[in-house]
């Protein structure tokens, strides 16, 4: 009777412990835990020098399947779905609760070499012997790809519209100085400056979700060139003007596009930029005993601008995509200076430096033409009217139509 209780005893005690070694494996099972560094290294086996399966951010969660001393056996999926296994150091993570609640028990943080960084993440099939470089990747999260992901690069023709008045009344008012000179009763109805195409591009880095800073140029040369043939008194003249600017805005501008296919953008300039004449006046034209004279100059100016735009894009594929932009440009520049240079079929030729005025010059006592020219002072002489320094008007509306490569 008393060997039946000792052996009955003895099953009880055997059931008892491996319900409980079953109840501790199940709760280790159940465990979770959240990577609280900003990298963790996944290894191999439970040791800082065993091989690195991958490395994870913060805020990674894994299931364990039991501790190993100061290291957790976790669960992973590989990448055809099967189940993985590898050691992260309990000084890495916190643990979640069994209950899946937000309580998390707090690790004793030693070991802190374990937070040394290491090469992108992959899986190790076989091991290999690793270099000084793999070990020392940045432990701040920011990677070259990483940066290259949020940027993106677009290039586009433009044709824009603007109205330089100063210089498009100049050309018109030297010609009609010279019908009146000349006694040819006409008014000159010329084609101003107005259209012009040109290229630039943008870089545009995202730096919040929808919200894009970038830097870009545009370039643009626009010219007109009016020619005015007439006769007068048995002699044929002809007048022939041109002008032309340049333009090269840089640009530091602001991107928001709320929407996948369209985008809002509003910018700052600074507009490095030129301004030219040619003036060319023929009498007898066509004939051996021609005459001329002529003026030519060119001159730079710069300025600070601003932009408003609003465009459509249309990806094509995950990397690039068609774009249309309409925006208006506001820029007026005033601090022309250059040379003019004086010509005539004499040979005799003369060249002036300054800044570029603009006046009105007087033909009769009832009659003035404006004129624009570069003088190396302020115009005082005889019959100049109200002289002033020219002012260019860059201003006006654009259309673009280009493509954006994401990296």
């Amino acid at each position: 009777m008393e060997k039946k209780k000792i052996t009955g005893c003895s099953i009880l005690i055997l059931v008892s412990l491996a319900f409980l070694a079953s109840a501790l494996g199940a709760q280790d099972r159940n465990l979770r835990v959240r990577v609280v560094s900003e990298q963790a290294n996944i290894r191999v086996k439970p040791d800082i020098s065993s091989e690195m399966l991958f490395q994870v951010p913060e805020g990674t969660e894994f299931q364990v399947e039991k501790k190993e001393g100061e290291w957790f056996l976790i669960l992973f999926d590989r990448a055809d779905r099967s189940k993985g296994k590898g050691y992260i150091h309990e000084s890495l993570v916190e643990v979640i609760s069994p209950s899946g609640g937000d309580q998390v028990t707090p690790v004793k943080k030693e070991k802190a070499a374990e937070t040394r960084p290491a090469e992108p993440a992959r899986e190790v099939k076989k091991p290999e012997a690793r270099t000084n470089t793999t070990q020392k990747s940045s432990t701040s999260g920011v990677t070259v790809a990483s940066v290259l992901k949020k940027m993106s690069l677009s290039v586009h023709g433009l044709l824009t519209y603007l109205s330089p008045s100063d210089l498009n009344q100049a050309a018109e008012g030297v010609t009609n100085y010279y019908y009146q000179t000349f006694g040819y009763n006409r008014q000159a109805d010329l084609t101003g400056l107005h259209f012009g195409a040109g290229y630039g591009l943008d870089l545009f880095y995202k730096f919040y979700p929808g919200l894009y800073i970038g830097l870009g140029f545009d370039y643009y040369q626009p010219s007109k060139s009016n020619r005015a043939n007439f006769t007068t008194g048995g002699t044929d003249y002809l007048i022939w003007t041109k002008v032309g600017v340049k333009d090269l805005p840089l640009r530091i501008s602001l991107m928001f596009q709320p929407v996948k296919r369209f985008y809002l953008k509003t910018g700052i300039e600074y507009h490095l930029a030129k301004a030219n004449y040619l003036y060319s006046v023929y009498q007898s034209a066509g004939t051996p005993e021609q005459s001329w004279t002529s003026w030519t100059g060119k001159s730079s100016g710069h300025s600070f601008g601003w932009l408003v735009a609003g465009g459509l894009e249309r990806p094509v594929t995950s990397w690039f995509s068609f774009f249309l932009e309409g925006f208006y440009r506001s820029a007026k520049i005033n601090n022309f200076d250059g040379e003019n240079i004086y010509l005539d079929s004499d040979g005799f030729e003369q060249k002036e430096s300054g800044n570029l005025y603009y006046w009105q010059v007087l033909a009769s006592p009832n009659t003035s033409f404006p004129v624009l020219f570069i003088r190396d002072q302020i115009p005082a002489e005889p019959g100049v009217l109200n002289p002033r320094k020219a002012e260019i008007d860059y201003s006006g509306f654009s259309l673009k139509i280009g493509l954006r490569f994401k990296f």
